[in-house]
């Protein structure tokens, strides 16, 4: 029979729930209130000198500004989107992307900075091939990782066996990782979504997909 739990048990389990209940807000509401903090610095205080005196205070300090500079920052982004939505803006956004991907350390901080956005504003737009499993960082452990080719002929003639190209994604940023050329006999299928594989690397395999009744382990090859 199982014992009751001690009372110092008790205490610990209820403290991790809470801080695993509170964490994640308190987290949340730090960042967007660093964020709503520097829309007040960099933009409530100079809309604060265009408003009357009687809405806001003269140093500025009123948060109307801020709130009307948030207004103002997301009326502007959804103007530069509409913009780019164009045939002419989707130029000019090609040539500000190739120029700076052409400045010797802009492009350093701008490619990375711009793969990271683009995978949680449209995950979609990665264009990964099946999911797979390969033998990686040692014969005794498994990595996830995306089938991205197959066939290529300098390299199955160097080999002397057929290769296919395997990305494997980094945690926590999937948009990073390491390519990996494993020949295709020891390359596993796994029954996952690219995006329920992406969710598993990106939290680290917290994040899991639900399992069906029907599933089976299967014993891997060796």
């Amino acid at each position: 029979m199982k014992k009751p739990p001690t009372r110092f048990q008790l205490l610990r389990r209820y403290f991790l729930t809470g801080i695993a209940f509170l964490a994640p807000l308190v987290l949340t509401v730090f960042i967007f209130g660093y964020l709503f903090q520097l829309v007040h610095y960099w933009i409530g205080r100079p809309v604060a000198q265009w408003l009357p005196e009687t809405i806001v205070a003269q140093d500025g300090s009123a948060w109307v500004a801020s709130l009307l500079g948030f207004l103002i920052v997301i009326a502007l982004i959804l103007v530069v989107g509409a913009i780019i939505s164009t045939m002419v803006g989707r130029r000019l956004a090609t040539y500000s992307e190739r120029l700076m991907l052409q400045l010797p350390i802009i492009r350093t901080v701008y490619a990375p900075a711009k793969q990271i956005v683009e995978f949680f504003v449209n995950p979609g737009s990665m264009q990964f091939g099946s999911v797979v499993l390969v033998r990686y960082p040692h014969p005794n452990s498994f990595a996830l990782g995306f089938l991205t080719g197959r066939d290529v002929a300098p390299i199955n003639a160097a080999t002397g066996r057929r290769m296919v190209n395997v990305f494997v994604p980094f945690t926590p940023t999937p948009v990073t990782g390491i390519l990996l050329l494993v020949p295709e006999e020891e390359v596993i299928p796994v029954d996952l979504t690219v995006e329920e594989a992406l969710k598993m690397v990106v939290s680290g395999g917290v994040v899991t997909p639900t399992p069906t009744p029907a599933a089976t382990v299967e014993e891997p090859p060796r």
